[in-house]
């Protein structure tokens, strides 16, 4: 059973969610904060395995939640709702460590794999905001575009792998599109983490796609 924690500061997104997420067999919502400065003691309380984090809210974003989340070792992943009007916030949030985004008018069933993916440890981007997201993250943090020497550090079979996770493939995906076990597909991700000195999935997915490589 995977447990979430709802964090939105509008009552009824947070009962949109609810009803969403609850009658999933796989999926329990353990806890809600109508605010970011609540997000830690929340997480004390309930131990979830996924937060999904509203970003514009009163007191304490989405942003400094999130970066606060991950300063703080064995934090759940954060799967970011999101708007088409939030660029900016969006794109910092991915700086301060989210997993994911998904649109807050989303499909259930995109909003509950989106959950779901996140909580496994992976990434999510809705392709619906992907482009926005990547032009924002470019806007506020151009230093993350690598030069051409550290793509040169990588084999042929990494920058597949990369490739595939910049296209948002799922590591089952890649595997069968590169005809190699998950298991190679997994050993290739940390040795490109480690190569390109990036934190997560969804970094390697804003490089890829930075350095036109997906």
């Amino acid at each position: 059973m995977i447990k979430v924690l709802l964090v939105d500061d509008q009552p009824l997104v947070r009962a949109g969610l609810r009803r969403i997420l609850s009658p999933q067999d796989e999926l329990t919502v353990v806890g809600e904060c109508d605010d970011g400065d609540q997000v830690l003691d929340a997480v004390t309380r309930h131990r979830p395995d996924v937060v999904v984090m509203d970003v514009r809210m009163r007191r304490v974003d989405g942003t400094e939640a999130t970066r606060l989340l991950r300063d703080r070792p064995g934090s759940p992943p954060v799967l970011v709702l999101t708007t088409f009007d939030d660029d900016e916030t969006v794109a910092a949030a991915l700086g301060a460590g989210a997993a994911g985004f998904i649109l807050k008018d989303a499909p259930g069933e995109d909003i509950v794999r989106a959950t779901t993916t996140v909580a496994e440890g992976r990434a999510w981007l809705d392709p619906q905001v992907a482009g926005h997201v990547l032009a924002a993250y470019r806007r506020v943090a151009p230093g993350h575009r690598r030069d051409a020497s550290m793509i040169g550090r990588l084999t042929q079979r990494e920058l597949d792998v990369l490739a595939q996770v910049g296209r948002g493939a799922t590591n089952a995906e890649a595997a069968a599109a590169l005809h190699v076990s998950e298991a190679t597909v997994k050993t290739h991700l940390g040795r490109l983490l480690a190569k390109l000195d990036l934190r997560d999935r969804a970094a390697l997915i804003v490089f890829a796609q930075t350095n036109g490589l997906a």
